[in-house]
């Protein structure tokens, strides 16, 4: 089982082959993607986390669960558990958390306001991100190098000018007049001491 240690090494090395990006950026890219991927599906079933968990280990691809249960490749308490979970069809759908790339750099955006606000933009352009074509590059960097999968369909092209930067972090942040004024209301009422 890889570490947290043997993961950073990694990034690192994919990092200095891409050049282009701080190892911040890819840290991010894996956390936006994690909330992304929790906000479009919610949260994961602990079985099924640990059954993705087993597969992942043995480098078992999960689209190939039918014929590993008809040919008994599995051990009895992984296929009694599939079983339970509704069987492999049905498992495989569940396992299915995939985002488009359009979804991601949506996710990214909001994960990064609520992160760091309005300064949302300028964090990222500190790291090299200045377009949502930089989003995909990251990814397919990840991919290749085998941190991610990708469906597929997927292509790098799907990052392409999906929102501009300049606008989507200041569209995207809104304050709500109304909050403010019952919060200014709040702050002008007396207290009953």
């Amino acid at each position: 089982m890889a570490t947290m240690q043997d993961d950073a090494a990694k990034l690192n090395e994919i990092c200095r082959k891409l050049e282009r990006y701080s190892p911040a950026a890819f840290e991010f890219l894996r956390q936006g993607l994690d909330y992304t991927v929790q906000r479009m599906h919610g949260p994961m079933n602990p079985a099924l986390a640990r059954l993705l968990q087993f597969f992942q280990e043995r480098g078992i691809d999960p689209l190939d669960l039918p014929e590993l249960i008809e040919s008994d490749q599995l051990p009895d308490p992984v296929e009694q558990l599939v079983e339970q979970m509704g069987g492999a069809l049905d498992l495989m759908d569940r396992m299915n958390r995939h985002v488009s790339g359009s979804d991601l750099c949506f996710g990214l955006r909001d994960y990064a306001l609520s992160r760091w606000g309005l300064l949302a933009p300028a964090v990222l352009n500190s790291w090299g991100i200045r377009e949502t074509k930089d989003f995909g590059r990251i990814v397919f960097a990840l991919v290749d190098n085998g941190v991610l999968q990708k469906q597929p369909e997927d292509r790098i092209e799907d990052f392409d000018a999906v929102y501009s930067f300049d606008r989507a972090f200041d569209d995207a942040y809104k304050i709500s007049l109304a909050d403010n004024k019952k919060a200014a209301q709040a702050d002008s009422e007396p207290c009953d001491d």
